[in-house]
Parts: structure tokens; C-alpha cells; sequence
């Protein structure tokens, strides 16, 4: 919202610029009332946003002859709009924590029991290449770190990809063997 949008906004509060201020005012404390008694747990933003909303309407060229009712059609949309995403929310939640109560560590348990002989088959040095390779840092982290072991390696990144792609190769194959 640009100052602009603002200053039309106050003019269709009030001609008065005295005026428009306190009606702002008491319009911006009613709406955090409003909210409040929504339960919405950030009332001042959901007002701040009800504000905009309605400044975007005017300056889109709606007519408004009564502004306050005006903003409470629009916090009334906003806070049904706010309390869907936060049902939506604890229902996704609530299903995570579901699912991990009824989470059966078995697959993981046999992809471990597989893994495991393989990962031992391979040398100590094959061994700290794929832990220091496959360490969790992510973007750009990730790629100075490999760049890093690279070079403490003496070789080209793409000679370290070549390398580890092997040895997945090689536990994959292993792997395979112990399933069957």
C-alpha cells in the first residue's frame, strides 16, 4: 500500500484530516476487538490485513458510502478465511501425530539389518567417504562441503561423484544379494 492509497483511504473515512485519524483510529481498535473475540491469535495483523484488503478494494474502484461496516464485511471473510487454514492445520497435525503413533519401526528395522553387513564389507576409508559425502548439509552448504573433501582428496568434484557412485553401486548389489 502506497502512502497514496492510504491518504484516499482516510479521505473516504473523512474529508476532515482530524477526523479521518480518529475515525482510523476507533475503526483500527474495533477490528482487533473483533478478532480477538474470533480467537485469532494475532488480532493487530488480521486488522492491519483487513485495512489493505479494503484499500486494494478502493483504489480497484469499489464504492464504499459506509467504510466501517465495509471493513467488517472484509474481517468477517478474513477471520473465516484465518480459522479454516488453522483447522486445516491442526487436522494435518493431528494426522502426523496419528501416523506416528501407528508408525511400525519394522521396515526400518530390515532395510537397517541389510544395510548394515553391507556398509561393514566396505574399506574404513570407503566407509568415512559415503558418512562424509552423504553428511545432511543442504544447498550451497552441501556443495562447498563436497568440494572441500574433494579437494582434501586430490580429485575433481566429478571424479568424487564418480567415486561414490560406485560404492552405492556396490552396497545397492550387496543389498540385493542379502534380500533375496
Amino acid at each position: 500500500m502506497t502512502p497514496e492509497d492510504f491518504a484516499r483511504f482516510l479521505e473516504s473515512l473523512s474529508t476532515d484530516p482530524e477526523e479521518a485519524g480518529r475515525r482510523y483510529t476507533g475503526l483500527l481498535k474495533k477490528l482487533i476487538g473483533f478478532f480477538g473475540t474470533k480467537g485469532l491469535s494475532d488480532p493487530e495483523s488480521a486488522a492491519d490485513e483487513t485495512i489493505d484488503r479494503a484499500v486494494t478494494k478502493i483504489n480497484a474502484g469499489a464504492v464504499v458510502p459506509d467504510m466501517e461496516r465495509y471493513c467488517i464485511g472484509i474481517a468477517r471473510n478474513l477471520a473465516k478465511e484465518k480459522l479454516r487454514r488453522l483447522r486445516r492445520e491442526h487436522t494435518a497435525f493431528h494426522k502426523f501425530i496419528e501416523a506416528i503413533n501407528n508408525y511400525s519401526p519394522e521396515p526400518v528395522d530390515r532395510i537397517y539389518n541389510l544395510l548394515k553387513p553391507c556398509f561393514e564389507h566396505l574399506s574404513v576409508e570407503e566407509q568415512q567417504l559415503l558418512a562424509e559425502y552423504c553428511y545432511k548439509s543442504q544447498g550451497q552448504a552441501r556443495a562447498e562441503q563436497r568440494r572441500q573433501l574433494a579437494e582434501t582428496m586430490q580429485v575433481t568434484v566429478l571424479a568424487l561423484r564418480i567415486k561414490v557412485t560406485r560404492l552405492r553401486n556396490k552396497l545397492t548389489d550387496c543389498v540385493k544379494k542379502l534380500s533375496k
